[in-house]
């Protein structure tokens, strides 16, 4: 089967979501497209919204991982803690366990994220830590040898 997942994340303004998580998380890929006047009028907005300053899609990479956004046009959007979204880095790479730990150290020296779990070794046999952004949105960065991973097929 070929499918692919993205979370896919909705902000009051997804343009200063996406340029925080360039400047504090080093995304890439960054991309974002604004609503064209005639789908203004399908979201609802005002005549005269500034619609460069709007996003009806957009996205960016962080350590590989694609991440979708846009607008929150009806307002409705709130964080949850029932949701966390794990980026899984293999260890045995050097360069991504590398990355993820510079990763983790530019979300400590930005002072822009609450650590909740710090990333370290666990019982496990992997590293694990969690942390919040400024949106509410609960993150969870885990390192670990794919080579012997958890087979839960044979659950």
């Amino acid at each position: 089967m070929q499918t692919q997942f993205y979370p896919y994340l909705a902000f009051d303004n997804a343009k200063t979501a996406i340029d925080y998580y360039q400047r504090v998380f080093g995304a890439t890929d960054v991309y974002r497209l604004s609503p064209k006047p005639e789908q203004a009028k399908m979201f609802g907005l005002a005549d005269g919204t500034d619609l460069n300053n709007l996003t009806m899609h957009g996205g960016f990479t962080v350590l590989g991982v694609k991440v979708e956004c846009a607008d929150d046009f009806r307002h409705t959007a709130k964080p949850t803690d029932q949701i966390t979204l794990m980026i899984d880095v293999n260890s045995e790479d050097a360069t991504t366990a590398q990355a993820a730990d510079e990763f983790y150290q530019r979300l400590v020296d930005s002072g822009e994220v609450k650590i909740t779990m710090p990333f370290a070794e666990q019982f496990w046999g992997g590293k694990m830590g969690q942390f919040t952004d400024k949106f509410g949105v609960n993150w969870s960065l885990h390192s670990s040898p794919w080579s012997i991973a958890y087979d839960h097929q044979n659950d």
